[in-house]
């Protein structure tokens, strides 16, 4: 950060509590004097990310770094627990499951998993007379409502017949207030 900036914000630590209670933009001047204390609180919020973003890729390097080798030395004996599991099971068609004072593992059976293809399976049924198979989903055309429909003055979206649409209302805001300081 340059030095102006730090000054502007060792300015704003030094102000008492009193001046900033009474403090008010009541000019070209004193609005110019608030954007520079934005622009140096901007280029400090900056400086600090920056710093932060160092410092967590760091360590998530680290982080990804300690669980790639513990994630190898798990899959070694996962699958070292898994041979002796196929092996127990292979001798004894009934055998289900081991214990130990550290831990235990269990075989249980799994129902098969159906995988879908949505645009294959969609196509199939309609060709074969299936379509009592295939749900439709139904949602409003939103942009083509807000083309279609007029919006009162009170809120209220109506046909071109002047009948209220039920299930919409407008809600009218106030302008946003966008504050972008330079830096």
């Amino acid at each position: 950060m340059n030095p102006l900036m730090q000054e502007e914000l060792d300015e704003i630590e030094q102000q008492e509590i009193e001046e900033r209670q009474s403090f008010r933009v009541t000019d070209l001047d004193s609005l110019n004097w608030v954007f520079r204390k934005l622009a140096a609180i901007e280029a400090k919020k900056t400086e600090v990310n920056k710093l932060a973003a160092a410092e967590i890729c760091r360590i998530q390097d680290y982080q990804k770094r300690e669980l790639d080798k513990l994630a190898k030395d798990e899959e070694f004996f996962r699958t070292h627990i898994s041979a002796y599991a196929s092996m127990r099971k292979e001798a004894d068609p009934k055998f289900k499951s081991e214990k130990t004072p550290y831990g235990s593992f269990t075989l249980k059976k799994q129902q098969p998993k159906w995988n879908y293809d949505d645009a294959k399976l969609v196509s199939w049924l309609e060709f074969n007379d299936c379509e009592d198979l295939v749900r439709i989903k139904k949602e409003p055309a939103k942009s083509e409502i807000k083309k279609m429909f007029v919006v009162t003055d009170s809120g209220e979206v109506v046909d071109p017949n002047g009948q209220v649409v039920e299930g919409i209302q407008v809600e009218f805001r106030g302008d946003e207030l966008v504050i972008k300081p330079e830096v």
